[in-house]
């Protein structure tokens, strides 16, 4: 059993490393599409992390897109792209706090019974949050997070590697690490992610045997930590009506170096945590 979180005797925080590191470390290599792997230390100046930005290439489809829907509806704060898929929307946020509202409207605020693909209030939308959980439905005739259900097919993950988010001021890849069927319950409910205990259950959560569904990256089996940054898309499970389909990425790749956070450990109640697997 591996020991993720060291013991302490009192509060403390600590800063998130080098974003690429459990990757890197298993010998994993990404092809960049003009995507640099950037961390967030502090000698990286901000004139360098605007250089890097510029440099960067966002496709001209997801950039149009992103920039026509954002003039029309200000609650668009990102693009997601997963490449091979029609999985390519905006990302919203109720500027009123209602989660409820884009499960029955879609990205121009129209009703529609498919929704449009959101993040709850709860999450942070500069995408600084441990775990940012990205809803969408999964209709009939495919569209929306629909096909997030193929990724349970050992072979479609395998083909499948990266999820792009694409921001105003920021371009960010993640790792597709896991997809499996869990129950529909809340993560942001189920699990305090402002604090490393309850980061740390996720993980626990994630890398729990026994389940049959769940498919882990070839050399990410272990090394998630509270100090990484995990994007978790979910939708209703096409196999096993009343349960929801996830699939979750870590951060790999911030253009901008700008997500960050401090992880707090919390008091000594939540200090000895431990993998479980």
């Amino acid at each position: 059993m591996k020991k993720l979180i060291k013991r302490a005797n009192e509060m403390y925080t600590k800063r998130r490393y080098k974003i690429v590191d459990m990757i890197a470390v298993k010998g994993l290599f990404l092809p960049l599409m003009a995507v640099f792997l950037i961390g967030c230390s502090q000698k990286d100046t901000d004139a360098g992390r605007n250089t890097a930005y510029e440099k960067s290439t966002l496709p001209t489809e997801q950039k149009i897109g992103f920039e026509n829907i954002k003039s029309l509806n200000e609650d668009a704060f990102a693009w997601l792209y997963i490449p091979g898929t029609d999985i390519n929307y905006p990302i919203l946020q109720d500027s009123e706090g209602d989660d409820s509202f884009y499960k029955s409207h879609n990205e121009y605020k129209e009703p529609d019974e498919n929704g449009a693909i959101h993040i709850e209030a709860a999450n942070l939308n500069d995408m600084c949050d441990f775990n940012e959980v990205i809803y969408g439905s999964s209709p009939k005739d495919g569209t929306g997070f629909a096909q997030l259900n193929n990724f349970l097919d050992k072979e479609y993950f395998d083909e499948h590697k990266y999820v792009h988010v694409y921001m105003e001021d920021n371009s960010l890849i993640y790792y597709i690490i896991a997809a499996y069927i869990r129950d529909d319950t809340k993560l942001l409910a189920q699990y305090d992610f402002t604090y490393a205990s309850g980061c740390m259950e996720f993980i626990n959560e994630i890398y729990r045997k026994g389940d049959d569904s769940k498919i882990i990256r070839d050399g990410c089996e272990t090394g998630l930590e509270p100090e990484h940054f995990l994007i978790t898309l979910t939708t209703d499970s096409t196999d096993e009506p009343g349960k929801q389909t996830v699939v979750i990425g870590c951060l790999m790749g911030d253009v901008a170096g700008k997500i960050d956070r401090d992880v707090d450990y919390g008091d000594e109640d939540d200090i000895n945590i431990q993998a479980e697997w």
